[in-house]
């Protein structure tokens, strides 16, 4: 493989992990005076806090704040001590048992990374609502009982990334409202207790990453063809007994996981189709000693073929 292609392959792996970080420096779990001009990423979780902490209101350059786990928290009070709340773009309130958040949240009118993961309880609508107004690029809703989603989530048009992650969503995902955020590129669907994958996931054509493992799909629709710009598709810890043949007419498709499944068989159209993956890891599945002998010859041109 020539050493474009590597590159376009490492380069794809990065895009397909998003996190919190962000060129933002040193992260400080603690106010100091030294630090007030040059404190741009601030780790508060787990501190029991009950009120703000003194000095919040010095910090005029910060960034990032993470309040995770403050179950007793004032938050309105604590929002209203930042001084320069349109320069804060990540905003981390996990575990917090939210039931609302507060509306003072719009004075964050920069805000990009919204974490709310581990708020059972929340008023998702209430919520989404007032976002709508804000430039929110990552939101993520990990862990909070969701059987459905509130169609008003298609007010926040600026989503690139969406972490549905550990919900109860089954079949009811709505991705034709999903597929009304015009800039959605990554979408996580992890373990979500899906057993058939919705033909309306063909919808979601600006989708550039799909995470699906951890579900109990034993094959893909055929509308998944029509998610032209999928470049990595993470789908192990399913129950595939073969690999989908939907795989060839996805255009874009590099990275493939297809880990911990129960293939036993792979269709003899991947050694003679032409297609656009290169990297796939197959490891722990049901193939023969004599299939992995045999593909691997067939994908010794790829980048990564993990057995």
């Amino acid at each position: 493989m020539n050493k474009v292609l590597i590159y376009i392959v490492f380069v794809v792996l990065l895009q397909s992990c998003n996190t919190y970080k962000r060129s933002f420096g040193t992260t400080f779990t603690t106010i100091e005076t030294e630090n007030y001009k040059t404190l741009y990423r601030l780790d508060l979780s787990n501190q029991f806090l009950k009120v703000a902490p003194e000095k919040l209101n010095k910090l005029t350059e910060l960034r990032m704040l993470n309040l995770a786990g403050n179950i007793s928290l004032n938050l309105k009070e604590t929002f209203s001590e930042i001084p320069n709340p349109e320069k804060l773009e990540v905003l981390i309130l996990d575990s917090l048992d939210l039931k609302s958040i507060p509306k003072s949240i719009v004075r964050f009118k920069n805000l990009k990374h919204l974490s709310l993961n581990k708020n059972p309880n929340i008023n998702l609508e209430e919520t989404l609502e007032l976002l709508g107004s804000l430039p929110i690029e990552f939101l993520n809703l990990q862990h909070n009982n969701l059987e459905k989603l509130p169609i008003n989530i298609t007010e926040i048009k600026t989503i690139s990334s969406l972490n549905l992650s550990y919900n109860q969503l089954g079949t009811s995902t709505k991705f034709t409202t999903l597929s009304k955020l015009p800039k959605l590129r990554s979408l996580w669907l992890t373990e979500n207790n899906i057993k058939k994958l919705s033909n309306e996931i063909g919808t979601i054509t600006s989708l550039n990453n799909l995470y699906l493992e951890h579900n109990h799909l034993v094959g893909l629709p055929k509308t998944m063809e029509n998610l032209k710009k999928i470049r990595v598709l993470h789908a192990g810890y399913n129950k595939f007994k073969e690999l989908p043949k939907e795989l060839i007419k996805m255009p874009s498709l590099m990275l493939l996981h297809i880990n911990n499944c129960e293939i036993s068989t792979i269709s003899e159209v991947f050694s003679t189709a032409k297609y656009s993956l290169n990297s796939i890891i197959l490891d722990n599945n049901s193939l023969s000693n004599s299939d992995k002998i045999k593909w691997r010859k067939v994908f010794k041109g790829f980048f990564i073929a993990s057995f």
